[in-house]
């Protein structure tokens, strides 16, 4: 037969429609006892299948088996107290399955009373080669105007740690010994600065800030590695304190010569890396 609201075919003896849940059977919506004198009625008979005709199914389809009827109960009947009360049981029967303290056991709790919670370290060991890849990752992927400006500046920083000035009273003088300090730091400030700009640390900071202090930083380094060559060029013949021969006074040693010629190539990375700034 047909359901009389969604007009799909359900079984003859089906009293709720199990597509739409529509009670097919008036008798489900009688609450009245029924009468000892009322007999059931018997159930209705299907009609046999004609002879020779086929069921119309596809080609290829596979013939599926017909979903049994699904007694549900009508909406429009309320519950019963002892009903409702069952219900609430397996609804915080199934909430209490899925907390998850119902999965600790009273041992548990009773181990862990009044324990602070322990606190939280974070490891300071450095994976080496980690370190060393992400490093040569970042050198990598500078332009030649930035790798140029970093190998120059750096070269400074390490000419200081070098012999600046050869005199005849102290012999050899360390630039970082010596006035030659302040290109030490003005170096240091140069190398955070490109580092500053290129790994973008402050990606609130203009990029144009961090390029004109590593500007002025090896600018003013280059100027003063001059100076101090210019002062520590003494030609006046002295003798040596090792030998019976004259030697001028003081003169520029090879530290100074290198930082020299390193903070000229930091200088002409940084003004081609120029066009780079802000990439």
């Amino acid at each position: 037969m047909k359901c009389t609201s969604c007009k799909k075919n359900v079984a003859d003896d089906a009293a709720v429609c199990p597509f739409c849940d529509t009670v097919l059977d008036p008798s489900l919506l009688d609450a009245s006892p029924p009468e000892d004198d009322d007999e059931p009625a018997p159930p209705p008979r299907r009609p046999a299948p004609r002879p020779g005709v086929k069921p119309a199914t596809k080609p290829g389809m596979k013939k599926v088996a017909a979903k049994p009827a699904v007694k549900k109960r009508a909406t429009n009947v309320p519950r019963t107290e002892e009903e409702d009360d069952a219900l609430i049981a397996a609804e915080k029967k199934e909430r209490a399955a899925n907390d998850w303290r119902s999965q600790v056991s009273e041992e548990d709790w009773k181990a862990n009373q009044g324990k602070a919670p322990e606190k939280f370290v974070a490891t300071k060991a450095m994976d080496p080669e980690l370190a060393m890849g992400a490093t040569k990752q970042y050198l990598w992927e500078l332009s030649m105007a930035d790798k140029l400006a970093l190998a120059g500046t750096s070269v400074l920083l390490i000419s200081t740690f070098f012999p600046w000035k050869e005199t005849v009273a102290e012999g050899d003088v360390l630039g970082v010994f010596s006035s030659g300090i302040l290109v030490t730091l003005l170096a240091s400030m140069a190398v955070a600065g490109i580092i500053i700009r290129t790994r973008k640390t402050m990606p609130t900071l203009n990029p144009l800030l961090p390029w004109v202090a590593q500007l002025g930083c090896v600018g003013v380094s280059a100027l003063w590695c001059l100076v101090y060559m210019k002062l520590s060029w003494d030609s006046t013949p002295a003798m040596s304190s090792v030998g019976n021969y004259e030697v001028w006074v003081s003169k520029p040693a090879f530290g100074l010569i290198l930082g020299v010629l390193a903070a000229i190539v930091s200088i002409v990375g940084t003004i081609f890396g120029l066009k780079d700034v802000g990439r």
